[in-house]
C-alpha cells in the first residue's frame, strides 16, 4: 500500500488550498523545491532552507501546510507569509499563505524544529529518532502546496555513519569528518518528496540496462540481501518489457525500524520483520517493484477511484500465482474473499470506482479483489497481446500524470477499437456480482452419430449484466470443447452440436468470471471465520494459552465475539463461525463428525491428513469445515505444540486465510491446503 493514500484522503477530508491554485494544476504546472535538509537525530530535530521556484503566472497568494512543530519564515525580499490555521490536535500541520512579492517567482523560506510522531501500533506520519528518519509526504516536513506537481533537488546533510535516500537519482554523497552530505535530483514530477535516512548496511548493484538496485538494511545481512540484489533486476526486466522502461534511476529496499509494507517512487520500505519474511520475495516485493509504473509515475486521481492496487495485484501478485501454475486457486480465493467479507454483509459492500483505500479486509476484497478480476476478465476478454498493448497506451498517455479508471477504458477502447461503456459500467458503478444459475440440460442423439445439446443458464440477481461465461464440455471420447456463452437476459437458451455424446458440462468451472460463488463451490477457510458476522469461542479459560488465543484473535476477526467455556455443550449457534481453541476430545469428535467425508484420521499421538500423518506433540494444525447441516456456517479447530506461542501464532494465523487445512512444525508452515469441493451446481454429470 502507498503512503500517498492516507495522505490523499485526510488532504481530501481538509480542503484547505486557495482558490487560485487550482489554476496552476490545471494548467500542469511544476513548482520546483530546491531543499537543503540538516539532520540532527539525538534532537530529533531537523533545519531546512528550500528555494521554491513556481510556475510562470503563478498567483499571488497562495497556502501550503508545514509540520505543526516547524518554525518557519521567509528568506527572500518582497515576499511575505502569516499564519492561516494553526495546527489543531487532529491536524499534524499548520496552514500559512504565502504572497509572491518577487517578479522571478523564487521564494526562499527557512525552517526548524523537532519532528516526532511516535509509533503506535505500527503507525507514525513521520519521525527523526537516534535510530533513523523516516519522512513522508503526511509527515509536511517540506512546504506542502496542495494539488501541485514538483520536481526537486535535495540536499541532506547527516552523521557521517548515516546514509539518506530520497526519490530520484543520487547526484553525489561525500563523507568530510563526522558529516555525510548527498544530493539528489529528479526532474519529472511528483506527488510527494520521501526521505530516509538512517545507519544502513549498504548493498548494490548494476542492471544491464544501468538501473542501479541497492539494499539498505540496519544490520549487516549479506545473504538476506543479496535475495532481493537477485530478484529485483529481473522484476525490473519483466515489467519493463511488459509495458514501458523502468521509469527512475534505481530501485532501494530499505529497511525501516518499525513494521511498515510502502511503495514508494524508487524504493520500498519494508519493516523488520515484514523484511525477513520468506513469501515477501515472490509476492510483497513483485507488488512493490510495479508500483513504480503504477501509482509512483502513473498516478491515481483518488477522487474517481483507486484503479492502482487492483491492476498492481493482477500483474504482480496474480502472475507469481500463474509461474506457479496455481492461477486458478488464486482467483477461487479471490471470490472466497469476496463471499466471507462482503456478499453476507451488504452493508459493507460499494462500487469499486468509490475505493479509495484498504481499511479492512471489506474494502480489501472489493479494491484488491474484484478490481484485479476486472482486469483479469479483460485480459480473457481480449488476449494477453491486446491487453498488454492497451497498458502500454494508458502508461504512454498518462505518464506522471493522475489517471483514472476513464483513462484505462479510454485506452482499451482504443486499442481494441470497441465501445467498454456497459463493461466498465457494470463492473465499477454497481455493488455486488451476478449470481448465474446452470438450469435444464437436453440431449438429442442423430442417426449420423453426432449429437445436439441444449442448455439454459440464467442470472439470478435482479440487475443484469452483460457476461461472457465459459463452458466446457466433456465428451465420451474424453475430448473437450469450450464455448463462451454471452448471457445479457435474465435466461438464455444455448446449443451445442458434438460429434460424440457430452458426459459432463461445468460453467465458468476455472472461475474467470466475477460472480457469487454457490456454498458448494466454496472450501472451507479461515476467512469465512474471520469474516464471520459472529465468532463463537469454545476455550478452557483457566488455560493461559487458550485464553491468549481468543484474545489475540478476538481483534483480528470483524464481527461480534461470543465467549463459551468448558462444560457448555457444543451447540451450533444460530449464526456465525464456532472455533474450537486447545485439545479437548469433544472438539476432536466434532471435528470427525463434520469431516466424515474427508481424507481425515485422527488419534491419541497423530492426525493424519490426504494420507500424510503427523505427530499431535510435534506439529500445530488448523482445520476449517462447513457445518453438515448448517453449510452456510463454518468451524475452525485450532491447536498448538510447545514450540509454537499461542499469540504469535494466532496473529501469524491471519495471514492465511485462504487455507482451510494448516499443519506447522515450530514456525514454518509444512502443509497448506483446503478440503476438495465435492460438488457445484454449476457442474453436472449427464
Amino acid at each position: 500500500m502507498s503512503k500517498a493514500q492516507a495522505l490523499n484522503k485526510l488532504l481530501i477530508v481538509v480542503g484547505l488550498l486557495f482558490i487560485l491554485l487550482v489554476s496552476m494544476q490545471s494548467h500542469g504546472q511544476i513548482l520546483h523545491h530546491k531543499l537543503n535538509v540538516e539532520l540532527y537525530p539525538g534532537l530529533k530535530m531537523i533545519k531546512a532552507q528550500d528555494t521554491l521556484t513556481f510556475p510562470k503566472d503563478s498567483p499571488r497568494k497562495i497556502s501550503f501546510l508545514l509540520h505543526k512543530d516547524l518554525q518557519v519564515s521567509v528568506t527572500s525580499s518582497d515576499d511575505s507569509l502569516i499564519l492561516l490555521h494553526p495546527a489543531t490536535q487532529k491536524e499534524p500541520y499548520a496552514e500559512y499563505g504565502l504572497t509572491l512579492g518577487n517578479i522571478d517567482n523564487k521564494v526562499s523560506v527557512q525552517y526548524f524544529g523537532v519532528i516526532f510522531d511516535p509509533v503506535l501500533n505500527d503507525n507514525s506520519n513521520g519521525l527523526i529518532a537516534p535510530e533513523g528518519a523516516t519522512l513522508f509526504g503526511s509527515t509536511y516536513w517540506y512546504p506542502f502546496f496542495l494539488g501541485i506537481q514538483k520536481s526537486f533537488e535535495v540536499t541532506v546533510q547527516t552523521p557521517g555513519d548515516w546514509m539518506s535516500l530520497v526519490q530520484g537519482q543520487i547526484a553525489s554523497t561525500v563523507v568530510e569528518g563526522s558529516i555525510r552530505t548527498s544530493r539528489f535530483v529528479e526532474i519529472y514530477p511528483q506527488e510527494e518528496i520521501y526521505l530516509v535516512a538512517g545507519p544502513f548496511k549498504s548493498y548494490q548493484v548494476d542492471t544491464p540496462s544501468g538501473k542501479k538496485v541497492q539494499v539498505l538494511l540496519r544490520k549487516d545481512d549479506p545473504a538476506l540481501a543479496q535475495n532481493f540484489l537477485t530478484l529485483v533486476p529481473e522484476y525490473i526486466k519483466h515489467f519493463s518489457q511488459i509495458i514501458a522502461p523502468y521509469p527512475y534511476s534505481s530501485f532501494s529496499v530499505v529497511e525501516n525500524f518499525w513494521e511498515t509494507g510502502y511503495g514508494m517512487p524508487s524504493f520500498t520500505l519494508l519493516g523488520p520483520t515484514v523484511l525477513r519474511l520468506p513469501f515477501i520475495l515472490n509476492s510483497s516485493l513483485p507488488h512493490e517493484v510495479l508500483h513504480n509504473w503504477w501509482g509512483n509515475s502513473v498516478y491515481v486521481d483518488y477522487d474517481k477511484g483507486n484503479w492502482c492496487e487492483g491492476l498492481t495485484t493482477y500483474m504482480a501478485d496474480y502472475w507469481q500465482q500463474e509461474k506457479a501454475g496455481s492461477e486458478r486457486t488464486y482467483r477461487m480465493n479471490t471470490l472466497l474473499n469476496y463471499m466471507d467479507f462482503v456478499a453476507g454483509s451488504p452493508e459493507k459492500d460499494f462500487p469499486l470506482r468509490q475505493f479509495r483505500g484498504r481499511h479492512n479486509s471489506s474494502s480489501q476484497a472489493v479494491g484488491y479483489g474484484k478490481s484485479m478480476m476486472l482486469f483479469h476478465m479483460l485480459e480473457f476478454r481480449f488476449g494477453k497481446e491486446a491487453f498488454h498493448k492497451s497498458l502500454q497506451d494508458f502508461y504512454t498517455r498518462n505518464l506522471f500524470k493522475k489517471a483514472s479508471f476513464t483513462d484505462i477504458q479510454n485506452s482499451f477502447e482504443s486499442v481494441n477499437n470497441q465501445n467498454l461503456d456497459g463493461f466498465f459500467s457494470q463492473w465499477l458503478d454497481r455493488k455486488g456480482a451476478p449470481e448465474i444459475e446452470l438450469g435444464d440440460v437436453r440431449i438429442m442423439k442423430w442417426h449420423d452419430g453426432s449429437t445436439s445439446t441444449t442448455y439454459v443458464l440464467s442470472q439470478k440477481q435482479a440487475d443484469l449484466y452483460d457476461l461472457n461465461i465459459p463452458v466446457i464440455w466433456t465428451l465420451e471420447s474424453g475430448a473437450e470443447i469450450r464455448q463462451l456463452a454471452r448471457l445479457s437476459d435474465k435466461t438464455q437458451f444455448y446449443s451445442l452440436t458434438s460429434p460424440s455424446r457430452p458426459v459432463k458440462v461445468s460453467v465458468d468451472p476455472d472461475f474467470h468470471l466475477f460472480r457469487r460463488l454457490y456454498t458448494e463451490e466454496r472450501p472451507a477457510t479461515l476467512s469465512s471465520v474471520l469474516g464471520a458476522s459472529e465468532v463463537h469461542y469454545y476455550f478452557d479459560p483457566a488455560d493461559a494459552s487458550a485464553k491468549q488465543f481468543v484474545d489475540v484473535w478476538s481483534q483480528k476477526t470483524e464481527g461480534s465475539d461470543v465467549l463459551h467455556y468448558s462444560g457448555e455443550p457444543l451447540d451450533v449457534p444460530a449464526k456465525g463461525s464456532m472455533v474450537f481453541v486447545g485439545d479437548q476430545q469433544k472438539f476432536v469428535s466434532f471435528m470427525k463428525s463434520q469431516l466424515a467425508e474427508q481424507n481425515l484420521q485422527i488419534t491419541d499421538d497423530t492426525i493424519s491428513i490426504e494420507g500424510q500423518k503427523y505427530n499431535l506433540k510435534e506439529v500445530s494444525t488448523v482445520l476449517v469445515a462447513r457445518l453438515k447441516n448448517h453449510p452456510q456456517q463454518t468451524v475452525v479447530w485450532v491447536r498448538w505444540s510447545p514450540d509454537n506461542t499461542p499469540a504469535e501464532w494466532a496473529s501469524r494465523l491471519t495471514h492465511y486465510g485462504t487455507f482451510g487445512v494448516l499443519v506447522f512444525k515450530g514456525r514454518p508452515v509444512i502443509l497448506k491446503s483446503t478440503w476438495p469441493v465435492l460438488q457445484s451446481p454449476l457442474q453436472r454429470s449427464l
